[in-house]
């Protein structure tokens, strides 16, 4: 593809990811994402075959950001010593916080939409938790053989670590419209290295 015909691809992504955003998908018509975008209609069906594959393809452009931030932090649960972690694990939210405030809109229709139906959407939504729950387990794994965190089991640890970051982070940009990226990753680090450091579990 030629970069002219690259830029008119991506005036169509960011424009339907303002119409999805503003209208939700299922109100949302390809008409409004070429109005958006200063495009001929037809122009639309040259790029996507319908306004199902351009959701698919915004997930998908997130599910890639996403996926990579986390191939790029396989050692943060394997530091030296407790400072360590908590230095790279600070790293790594703190890029997750920037990642996702930085793409709200395309986190949400992810996140938010992309959860709400069944089908392909469905399944880019719960691949993502699926593949960050796959890894951070075995992140978790390699760091507790370091002998500086503790837990049962790393499945499960991994799935509240991403209910704590889905929803933690749509509840500072939806509700309170601000994030300090600073302060709130120095408190989800120092949140999440308090369950994980090396304690008596509760008795069943």
């Amino acid at each position: 593809m030629g970069e002219k015909q690259e830029r008119t691809k991506q005036q169509l992504v960011s424009a339907a990811i303002d119409v999805f955003h503003e209208n939700g998908f299922q109100k949302s018509r390809i008409s409004d994402i070429v109005a958006k975008a200063g495009l001929a209609q037809g122009t639309f069906y040259i790029y996507f075959k319908s306004k199902e594959e351009i959701f698919h393809h915004i997930c998908a452009e997130f599910k890639t950001m996403f996926m990579s931030l986390l191939d790029d932090a396989a050692d943060m649960f394997t530091g030296a010593s407790i400072e360590e972690i908590r230095r790279d694990l600070h790293r790594f939210i703190h890029q997750l916080i920037t990642l996702f405030t930085a793409n709200y809109k395309m986190a949400r229709l992810l996140f938010v939409e992309g959860s709400s139906y069944t089908g392909k959407f469905m399944g880019v939504y719960e691949s993502i938790y699926a593949d960050f729950i796959g890894r951070i387990g075995e992140y978790l794994t390699v760091g507790q053989k370091r002998d500086h965190i503790a837990f049962e089991d790393a499945e499960t640890e991994a799935a509240f670590l991403i209910g704590l970051f889905d929803s933690s982070l749509f509840y500072f940009m939806r509700v309170k419209h601000h994030i300090d990226i600073d302060k709130l990753s120095r408190r989800m680090t120092d949140f999440i290295l308090g369950g994980l450091t090396k304690q008596r579990p509760m008795a069943d």
